[in-house]
């Protein structure tokens, strides 16, 4: 709708878009992009979107600004988007992803999963959760917005304000079983006693599976954290 752009140039029909080409869409405009044959996103008004790279092994997109709903059905890691912040990396999901004009991002899953990478950290989030991310700093912890105000509020801070113990308190307060996901996360974000404090909420929501133990997941195994995360996702669906 209206008039997207392909590198500057008014945006046709039907057009490919290759790779090193940015579509663009301004306040009245959009823009629907066929991935190969996995699937489709949606861009919405005032966009910038670059095809990075599109091979059999992996499709990728930068977000640069803007706003996109991604449809895919493919194998996990196949398609990818950038953004200044985090990169998004499907794992055979819908979501919605909005970048603002500092590179911050938000990420909404609404089937599957999506997993926010940047410098070797990952937030995997799950349908009905979310996640954000902020430039300077990184991935946040995912969370359901449904979540008390104070537990979001605190988990901000913990994510981006560096008030650690102090927020992690606020955040085991407020916690109800729908948080397991954001707990689950946070046993690798945090150490100590502060490790295990996040390990006794969490247990007291959803027990350990039978093949783990106390010493393994507070070591951060991750044999035995896949186990106990499975069994969370499976809880919350």
């Amino acid at each position: 709708t209206g008039t997207p752009k392909n590198n500057g140039q008014s945006l046709s029909e039907n057009e490919i878009l290759n790779v090193g080409e940015t579509l663009e869409t301004d306040h009245h405009s959009t823009a629907e992009v066929r991935v190969a044959n996995i699937g489709q996103i949606e861009v919405a008004p005032n966009s910038r979107l670059t095809l990075v790279r599109t091979e059999t092994t992996e499709h990728r997109l930068s977000l640069e600004h803007g706003s996109l709903k991604a449809f895919i059905i493919a194998p996990p890691r196949l398609f990818i988007v950038d953004t200044p912040s985090a990169a998004a990396v499907d794992l055979g999901c819908a979501y919605t992803l909005d970048v603002d004009q500092n590179g911050n991002s938000k990420l909404r899953v609404t089937s599957g999963y999506v997993a926010l990478e940047r410098d070797g950290h990952e937030s995997i989030v799950m349908a009905g959760a979310m996640a954000e991310t902020r430039k300077d700093i990184g991935v946040g912890t995912p969370y359901f917005e449904n979540s008390s105000e104070a537990f979001r509020k605190a988990l901000v801070s913990f994510d981006f304000e560096k008030r650690g113990s102090d927020a992690l308190k606020t955040i085991l307060k407020e916690s109800s079983k729908q948080d397991s996901l954001t707990l689950w996360h946070l046993l690798s974000r945090t150490d100590g006693a502060d490790r295990l404090r996040v390990f006794e909420k969490l247990a007291g929501f959803v027990v350990p599976p039978a093949e783990t133990t106390k010493k393994g997941i507070l070591n951060l195994e991750k044999p035995m954290l896949k186990l106990w995360f499975d069994q969370i996702a499976s809880a919350s669906s």
